[in-house]
């Protein structure tokens, strides 16, 4: 039986640097589960309701915490496909929309 060394103790800079890197993981995961979950809830006939477009809304603010924390290409990719699943839902809802405005 070998015994393993235990693992050199993490500096606070190292924790924080982490922890960072941890929360901007999350924010890239959320950001496309948000997108996908907008377009799945299409495929599943739930293009009247305002699921997609919550989730629409809710994946362009993680879009944009991404661009402030500055990862670019994944706050563009999630921004995209958020909004690609609001645009739709506005084209889904035209007809509804429009008589809600009054026009």
């Amino acid at each position: 039986m070998t015994d393993k060394p235990a693992p050199p103790a993490l500096t606070d800079e190292e924790r924080a640097k982490r922890k960072a890197d941890g929360e901007r993981r999350t924010l890239v995961m959320w950001g496309y589960v948000t997108g996908a979950i907008t377009i799945i809830s299409y495929i599943v006939k739930l293009e009247a309701t305002f699921i997609p477009l919550g989730f629409g809304i809710l994946g362009l603010v993680i879009a944009w915490q991404l661009n402030r924390k500055g990862e670019r290409r994944n706050s563009v990719f999630a921004g995209a496909l958020n909004l690609f699943g609001i645009m739709v839902w506005l084209t889904v809802n035209q007809a509804w929309l429009r008589g809600l405005l009054g026009g």
